[in-house]
């Protein structure tokens, strides 16, 4: 039998800076490492690039970036697969990423899902483990940190790439794991195109999907003789001083893959220390905490089994509840006058139907949207 461990994204704050540096894997990660120890392969996503000097690039949003002697604590946590098929990777540019992975490779760190060209960043990770194969695939929605031909960054959804590596891999694996970085930041749900392309992954032959990204814990299903999970909350990234709850707990799956390829899992939830108390790193939750937590995640997955219309209606609800925020975002507001539509929503009276409808096609067509962005690249 074969035990994996698979968690989330971590990264280095302010806060636990110090201990990822000194290597101290018993402050950060707590009663949570004999679990991690326990498994014959522990796999984390690293949601910063690892650098020696500050380039950051171009991007919306935040850039993230730490000191390549953060690995000291990951290392000894027992965490050996590190992946890297994510939004942040490239923020620091191809100086930044040629730093992180010569940082993993001088510690033997495993990693997949990025590279110095596209075609080293789609390759699989692939490793023998008492006799059974097992393959990790590595994707990332289009972001900031994508690779292309002749240059540097993270592995891109691509279908068609996904197609032709999955056919040899399902004839050589007992067991592919397909890591995909995305979905809606703060939503414990897929979106519609998700769930469907995540079903398809396993259709082809996966046997399970892992979506992180989404900084909440997510449902999970059970689908076509695979797994798929919609989010496993921050691991080890710190979100204090914010005040949500959801933000300081999430799950570890730990998976057994059996001598007959069959396999079972298990959340192992946890909650960041920083929640009760001026306490960094993560721990288990109780089980008066865990309880509820698990209750939630079984409930809201519940609903997305016997509802086929359960996803397309929460997320329906949710894009008018961003309407405003988004139509902000399209006319070039920054954030401060964002701010003010979102409660007054004055936007609505210069979006009309036709211009509505305009944007809608520019959107929604892949011809017009790749034309739009490759004008606003070239900016």
């Amino acid at each position: 039998m074969v035990k994996i461990i698979i968690g989330g994204d971590i990264c280095a704050t302010k806060r636990d800076e110090n201990a990822f540096l000194e290597g101290d894997a018993s402050l950060l990660f707590d009663d949570m490492l004999p679990e991690i120890k326990a498994a014959d392969l522990a796999i984390a996503n690293l949601e910063t690039p690892l650098i020696s000097e500050s380039t950051p690039i171009k991007k919306s949003g935040a850039v993230f970036g730490n000191s390549p002697k953060m690995l000291n604590a990951i290392k000894r946590s027992g965490i050996s697969f590190l992946n890297l098929a994510n939004n942040h990777i490239l923020d620091h540019g191809q100086k930044g990423l040629k730093n992180t992975l010569e940082a993993l490779k001088s510690l033997e760190f495993s990693y997949s899902g990025a590279g110095e060209s596209l075609e080293a960043a789609s390759e699989p990770f692939s490793t023998t483990i008492k006799g059974k194969r097992i393959s990790i695939l590595s994707y990332t929605e289009h972001e900031f940190s994508i690779a292309e031909h002749g240059k540097s960054g993270a592995n891109p959804v691509d279908v068609i790439d996904f197609v032709t590596k999955i056919k040899t891999l399902k004839e050589t694996n007992d067991f592919i794991i397909l890591l995909y970085h995305g979905g809606k930041e703060n939503y414990h749900l897929p979106s519609p195109k998700q769930q469907k392309l995540c079903r398809f992954y396993i259709d082809q032959g996966v046997n399970m999907v892992v979506c992180q990204h989404s900084h909440s814990a997510g449902v999970y299903e059970k689908y076509n003789n695979g797994s798929i999970f919609y989010g496993q909350g921050n691991f080890v990234f710190d979100p204090y001083p914010l005040k949500k709850d959801w933000l300081y707990k999430g799950f570890l799956i730990e998976v057994l893959l059996h001598d007959d390829n069959s396999t079972a899992f298990k959340f192992i939830p946890y909650i960041h220390k920083s929640f009760y108390k001026d306490e960094i790193g993560i721990r288990k939750m109780s089980k008066e905490e865990s309880q509820p937590f698990l209750d939630y995640i079984n409930k809201e997955s519940q609903k997305m089994i016997k509802n086929p219309r359960y996803i397309q209606e929460e997320w329906i609800k949710l894009s008018k509840s961003l309407e405003n925020t988004y139509f902000s975002i399209l006319n070039g507001n920054g954030r401060l006058m964002r701010k003010l539509n979102e409660k007054s929503s004055w936007l609505k009276s210069i979006y009309k139907n036709d211009r509505k409808l305009v944007l809608k096609n520019i959107v929604t067509c892949e011809t017009h949207r790749e034309i739009v962005e490759t004008i606003l690249k070239n900016k």
